[in-house]
C-alpha cells in the first residue's frame, strides 16, 4: 500500500537476519523471503532496504575478509535510518548488528514467529536491548508485512529528526 507524508527518500532500512550456516534449501526460502520483505518495503515507501546478502553474502562473496564485512556492515547500520532484524534463528550477526544499532541511535524492529516467541526461543536479550521499538509476532508472511507495514507508519514520523542515510546501495 502506498504512503504519502514527507519522507525523505535518501533513507534506507538495514535489514539483518541469519545468513551464515544455512543449509542449501533454507538458505533459498531465507534469501527470497528476505527480497520480498524489501519489495514491500520499497513498493509501499520511500524508503531503500540494504539487503547484506546482496553485497557480502557468505556464499556468493566467500572472497570478503572478516574485516571487510565488520567495517561494511558496520557503516550500513550506522547510517541507516532503522533497522529491521530477522531473529527467528540464531544469528551472532544480527545481534551485533543489533547492539550496534542501539549504540548508534537507530530503532529496530524485531520480526519473530508468534511460535517461536511464544515457545521463548528468542533471546531476551535481544528482544530487551533498548533499540527494539517494535516487536512484530507474526504467524504467517502475510500477517508480518501486514504489521510490519503498520509498524514502519506508526513510527516512522518519531524518526523523522534522523540524519537522511549516505548513499550506500
Amino acid at each position: 500500500m502506498p504512503h504519502n507524508g514527507k519522507w525523505d527518500t535518501r533513507k534506507f532500512a538495514y535489514f539483518t537476519g541469519k545468513l551464515t550456516g544455512l543449509s542449501e534449501d533454507r538458505r533459498e526460502a531465507t534469501l527470497m523471503l528476505y527480497e520480498r520483505i524489501a519489495a514491500y518495503i520499497e513498493g509501499g515507501f520511500p524508503i531503500k532496504v540494504y539487503l547484506p546478502h546482496r553485497v557480502s553474502d557468505p556464499v556468493a562473496h566467500k572472497d570478503w575478509t572478516p574485516e571487510q564485512v565488520d567495517q561494511l556492515d558496520r557503516r550500513a547500520v550506522t547510517m541507516s535510518s532503522f533497522i529491521i532484524a530477522m531473529v527467528n534463528d540464531d544469528s551472532v550477526g544480527a545481534g551485533i548488528e543489533i547492539e550496534l544499532a542501539h549504540h548508534a541511535n537507530k530503532p529496530v524492529f524485531l520480526l519473530v514467529e508468534k511460535a517461536k516467541l511464544d515457545a521463548r526461543l528468542v533471546s531476551r536479550l535481544v528482544r530487551g536491548n533498548p533499540a527494539v521499538v517494535v516487536v512484530i509476532s507474526y504467524v504467517d508472511t502475510e500477517d508480518m508485512i501486514e504489521q510490519l507495514d503498520d509498524a514502519i507508519t506508526k513510527t516512522a514520523h518519531r524518526y523523522a529528526h534522523l540524519p537522511p542515510a549516505l548513499q550506500l546501495i
